[in-house]
């Protein structure tokens, strides 16, 4: 049993966890402080891993500060359902859900509820317009898809997706290095029960920022009525290059902050991605890494920007959970890093019993 101390780097310690069949226990999760222990999200976040993972046991204090998990056997399923609640986004489920399903025994049918864009989460247009093209270059079928049934805004979304996430037996190795040239950004500006004129109000701000760089820019507008709910909108942005890499960068409304600020928020961390010179933007990079550590037991090799806080975490615990250490190499062209490891051969030994 590994044991580990402090809430940070919950969610990956759990996927780990479950993906290695290794016995973990956290001590001292927010020992003081104005919330102690388990936070209403990370305690829904452990439901949800019980539904798709059969025979799992968690043991929990009483005042939520420390924590036991026995993973159990990745099962999938069909017509799952799960309220993630009103704090954090979808995609704070959906993210590790995504590395968990794929070794499952079944194909995995969700239907999760709740927030589908919120400041501090990968809204659902990212997941599905980048995300999902990052999968499929491991080696996923055509199953893999989100769909948006509908959308919900902080703090009392009613939003809803239907995720499908197939099984694979093993996953092929990745060879991205080359970002090549953007060609052309695409994006989606949404909103639920806000004016149309707020959202052509954030599509303006936005487009007079990239058309200064870029001509090819089209931005699709969602607008809804919706009668439940709250009101709120957002816009997501993902550039294309000649080599098929997709670049995604995203703002949220919040108070304080005008539509044109959010749009000029989303189109300056588009830039900003894109002057960082890898292939995956900030978000994708700890997803990229995991999976190119649990593929065949072959060398993947990735090209990212300066790593972000979730990617260095992911070093540290890839190193104590299977003893992975990735080579990297800085590129004196730009600010970018070359990341290199062999993978540890994982296999879905249910795949073949299907």
């Amino acid at each position: 049993m590994l044991h580990f101390t402090g809430h940070g780097d919950f969610r990956q310690r759990i996927v780990l966890a479950t993906l290695t069949r290794t016995s973990i226990r956290i001590n001292e999760i927010r020992p003081a402080g104005d919330e102690v222990g388990l936070c209403d999200f990370e305690a829904s976040f452990l439901r949800l891993v019980e539904k798709v993972v059969d025979g799992s046991e968690i043991f929990v204090n009483e005042t939520g500060t420390a924590m036991q998990y026995r993973p159990g056997m990745i099962v999938g399923g069909r017509n799952v359902v799960h309220d993630c609640g009103h704090v954090r986004g979808l995609g704070y489920f959906i993210e590790p859900l995504l590395a968990i399903a794929l070794f499952a025994k079944r194909p995995l049918t969700i239907t999760l509820r709740g927030l589908t864009n919120v400041e501090r989460d990968i809204g659902v247009d990212v997941l599905r317009s980048v995300t999902m093209p990052l999968l499929k270059r491991f080696g996923l079928e055509d199953e893999l898809h989100l769909q948006i049934v509908r959308r919900g805004a902080p703090p009392a979304g009613v939003g809803e997706v239907v995720l499908t996430i197939p099984v694979v037996r093993s996953l092929q190795p990745l060879h991205l290095t080359d970002p090549g040239r953007v060609k052309r950004v695409r994006g989606v500006a949404y909103g639920t029960k806000v004016s149309p004129q707020i959202i052509n109000r954030v599509v303006d701000a936005a487009r007079g920022i990239l058309t200064n760089y870029i001509p090819d820019v089209w931005i699709y507008t969602d607008v809804h009525a919706a009668k439940e709910g709250s009101a709120g909108y957002a816009l997501s942005f993902v550039a294309e290059s000649n080599n098929g890499c997709l670049i995604s960068a995203e703002a949220t409304a919040s108070p304080g902050l005008s539509p044109e600020d959010v749009g000029r928020a989303a189109a300056s961390q588009l830039l900003e991605e894109i002057l960082q010179g890898g292939v995956v933007d900030s978000t994708h990079q700890p997803l990229a890494m995991l999976l190119m550590t649990f593929g065949q037991q072959d060398v993947s090799r990735l090209r990212t920007g300066s790593l972000s806080v979730p990617a260095i975490s992911l070093l540290r615990n890839l190193r104590v959970f299977l003893g992975v250490k990735f080579q990297m190499w800085a590129q004196a062209d730009d600010n970018s890093t070359i990341l290199a490891c062999r993978g540890v051969g994982f296999s879905n030994a249910s795949k073949g019993s299907m």
